[in-house]
């Protein structure tokens, strides 16, 4: 009958939009109804497969399955870019506009789905869209350390997704990342040759400073701060990383398009007062956009209409 009941936590009675996946399929709770001291009555509803009393299930803030065809009915091409590892694959969404909107997704292998909440919007805008890998993903070539540094090489992968934007007749774009993809946004905007085809770039939980999170962190592990040091130092040598060039607040001077920051106060992860900072050093240039009961890359499943308001505004400010 539309609803579902699962065991109270903090994250079952916390409102929004958030995703089930179950042993055999995978589903979407909405409103809390009701609760009581062990239990969550919640909004349901089935999106693939099938669901029994009793099965263990997950919520799930990417809040939809598969890809854009299975969650939304959206058309889209599995296509291929190559890049200095190898060749990447990504989903593309065509739009009758020039305009491209280019996701990167966070901290994940398999994570190109967390875009998949903002599809509906985009494409209502008639935008091309890119939901892209970087190296270290499934499908994705592997990167020589086997691991992700924070941006400081795979923003060379969202370079190339870019260049074969330009072979599609994309004139500008729009950059979206979310948690270390935005990290990657960030390292491009730094270090690539021309990013003049660029109108503006979204931040979504941003790590804005890891180099303070590796601190709080530590401090907060109970990690002596000789050992901190020496800590960020062979994570710099290990990962090819300068966390000095990590920091958006102190290179805030150096952006030249519009950036758009989303950022939850419940964020335990990155503090929401560095995107403050970072946003009061852009100036004119930047915009917060706060999230009350937003948690780190949870800000759609807290408030899916502010989060869309927000993404489309900006998007009609920037776009051609």
């Amino acid at each position: 009958s539309g609803r579902i009941t699962v065991a109270r936590t903090g994250l079952t009675e916390t409102e929004g939009i958030w995703g089930v996946s179950g042993p055999n399929g995978y589903g979407q709770a909405s409103v809390v109804i009701s609760t009581t001291n062990d239990t969550v009555e919640r909004g349901f509803r089935i999106l693939s497969g099938e669901f029994d009393v009793g099965e263990l299930v997950a919520f799930d803030p990417i809040a939809y399955p598969g890809d854009p065809l299975a969650a939304h009915g959206i058309e889209f091409r599995e296509v291929r870019f190559t890049g200095d590892l190898g060749v990447y694959p990504a989903w593309v969404i065509d739009g009758d506009r020039d305009a491209w909107v280019i996701l990167v997704h966070g901290a994940g292998a398999e994570l190109r789905a967390e875009a998949l909440r903002l599809l509906p919007g985009l494409v209502a805008q008639r935008f091309s869209v890119m939901v892209m890998t970087v190296r270290g993903d499934r499908g994705a070539p592997r990167p020589s350390t086997g691991l992700r540094a924070l941006g400081s090489t795979e923003w060379r992968d969202l370079d190339a997704a870019l260049e074969y934007g330009f072979t599609q007749d994309a004139t500008e774009f729009v950059l979206v990342g979310f948690d270390t993809g935005a990290s990657v946004v960030a390292n491009y905007l730094h270090r690539a040759d021309d990013i003049n085809a660029v109108r503006g770039v979204v931040y979504d939980s941003a790590l804005l400073d890891p180099e303070r999170i590796a601190d709080r962190v530590a401090e907060e592990s109970s990690v002596f701060a000789p050992m901190r040091g020496a800590c960020k130092l062979l994570a710099s040598i290990r990962f090819d990383i300068d966390w000095n060039e990590l920091d958006q607040v102190d290179r805030a001077p150096e952006y030249t398009v519009p950036v758009l920051v989303l950022h939850g106060e419940l964020d335990t992860f990155a503090d929401i007062a560095v995107a403050e900072e970072f946003v009061a050093a852009l100036g004119n240039r930047g915009r917060l956009v706060r999230f009350e009961s937003g948690r780190h890359g949870q800000l759609w499943n807290a408030d899916p209409p502010k989060y869309e308001e927000a993404l489309l505004g900006f998007l009609d400010t920037v776009r051609a």
